[in-house]
This record gives C-alpha cells, structure tokens and sequence, in this order.
C-alpha cells in the first residue's frame, strides 16, 4: 500500500531506538530526542557520535542529560505524517519516565490548530526503549494494511498490554551516580560480581534476580522468554549498551528456539542508557 492510501501515518519517538531500515519499512515518523554529554548536546539521527555514546559514558566523569522532542519537533513530523495520511497515532515513550508524551500532546493540539479535518492521537506505551519499538511496529503494521485509527489504536493496546522488558545491568555504577542507588550497593554487585536482572513491565518493575555472572544473567532472561514464547509466534527486540556480543548470544538462540514472526536488535537508547551505563543486554517480547 502506498503512502497516500493510508489511514493512518505512525509516529513514534527516538527513545524506542528503531534503526533507519525499519524506520523506513514501516513508514515511521520519528521526533528526535537529545543527549548531553561533557557539554555537547548530541541529536538523534543526525549526528555520529551517538554511535559511540556508550564508550564515551564509560570514560565521561559527569552525568549525562536527557531531553524529551520538543512541541515544535513533534510539530514538524506531524506535518510530514500528515501529508501521508487523514490520521495520526503517535506512540509515546511512558509519561512517568519523559516529558515526551506532554510535547507530542502540545504538538497534536498546534497541527489541529493548522490542519482541523486531521485526527491525532496520542497513546502512552506506558514503557519504552525496545518495548516501545515492538508497540510501534505492530501500530505500523496494521496502519500499513489500511487499518482504521481504532484498529492501529487497539493493536498497540493489545501489545502494550502483553509486552515484557528484561534486561541484565553490568554494573550499578551508573545508576548510583543518577543518584537511584546507594553506594554500598555498587560495592556488593562489584564485589561478588553480580549482574542484576530487570523488569520493565505493565505492573512488573524491578529486580527479578541477582545471578553472579554474565551468563547466569542471560540464562534468567532467556527463562523468562522460553515461559511466554514456547510453542508461539514471537515477536522479540533483542537490545544492548554497547555490547553487541551480548545481545548476538540472544538473538542466535531466539532464531533457534523459538518461531519468530518477528527479531531485530536495537541499541538501548542513551534516554534510559545514561542512567544503566554499558554493558546492558536484554530483550522486549510478546507472544501471539
């Protein structure tokens, strides 16, 4: 289906960290958020150095910042999504995380002031990072089909609803510098080398294990995904921060082990990345 036979035209933030060939395979719009680190402030999808953000976090003495798109960056690809399509559904990183959700807000209420006949609409994941992406990505492939904004409505809600993040932190260090942990705990996880496994979930937050090495962590998330996807069509974003091995010993096993409908590997987005530090690798999953 062509561009202008759409319904519907996506729009997601940068948080969900989706490369530029699904960017383009899906249609994607995609506002851009802004990282500062040692006083240079870094835009997605225009400048290089994101690329290496991670080794530039493991060497840097000062706490990175985040910025949320800004309304009038919001403004800008809802123009282009509108130019596309007489709908617009934007997926939001969650509100309680980012400021993203209320510019995406203020930026529908200015295209409606410019283009009334234009309907958008703005859902909050209610998560992000590689969960976020596989909620956008399902929204994309129903409004590719021709789906009415309800239909691209629901199946985003749908996977809201299902989706699971899990993911291994390498070290608590930098979550103690965000000022999240104390430091004794960074002492103890150093120490006895253990690598604390996460959840980012609808109504699961937290640690879900605290295995003593790398592998025993990637054991506990591939546990996790083996109980929901067994015997089901996978939909799986395998993720990292800076740790590209990491996240291949995962995405080789999930073609192996499971039936995927779909598997693509991201890059953890410096948003959550500045507060996790290097090393992280997980995944986001749901099943059919």
């Amino acid at each position: 289906m062509s561009l202008r036979e759409r319904r519907v035209a996506v729009v997601t933030d940068s948080a969900a960290a989706l490369g530029p060939e699904q960017i383009a395979e899906h249609h994607l719009f995609v506002p851009r958020m802004e990282i500062t680190i040692d006083c240079n402030t870094l835009v997605d999808g225009t400048n290089a150095k994101l690329r290496d953000f991670y080794a530039r976090l493991a060497t840097s003495a000062n706490v990175p910042t985040t910025s949320a798109p800004k309304p009038a960056e919001y403004l800008e690809k809802f123009r282009s999504a509108a130019a596309t399509a007489e709908s617009i559904f934007c997926v939001s990183t969650s509100a309680k995380l980012s400021a993203a959700y209320h510019s995406a807000m203020v930026g529908a209420e200015l295209l409606i002031d410019e283009l009334p006949t234009h309907v958008v609409r703005v859902f909050d994941s209610g998560t992000t990072a590689s969960s976020q992406a596989l909620i956008s990505t399902a929204a994309a492939r129903v409004a590719d089909s021709g789906g009415t904004i309800g239909e691209v409505t629901d199946a985003a809600r749908t996977v809201a609803n299902k989706v699971r993040l899990v993911a291994m932190l390498d070290t608590l260090r930098f979550v103690h510098r965000s000022g999240r942990v104390p430091k004794i705990a960074v002492w103890a996880t150093n120490a006895l080398n253990i690598k604390p496994v996460m959840e980012y979930s609808t109504g699961r937050i937290g640690a879900i294990a605290r295995p003593r090495s790398v592998q025993r962590a990637i054991n506990r998330i591939q546990s996790e995904m083996t109980n929901d996807l067994a015997g089901r069509p996978a939909h799986i974003n395998v993720m990292h921060a800076g740790a590209p091995d990491r996240a291949e010993i995962i995405r080789s096993w999930a073609v192996e082990d499971f039936e995927c409908a779909e598997l693509f590997v991201t890059q953890f987005h410096p948003f959550m990345g500045a507060h996790t530090g290097p090393g992280l690798v997980g995944a986001s999953w749901w099943a059919e």
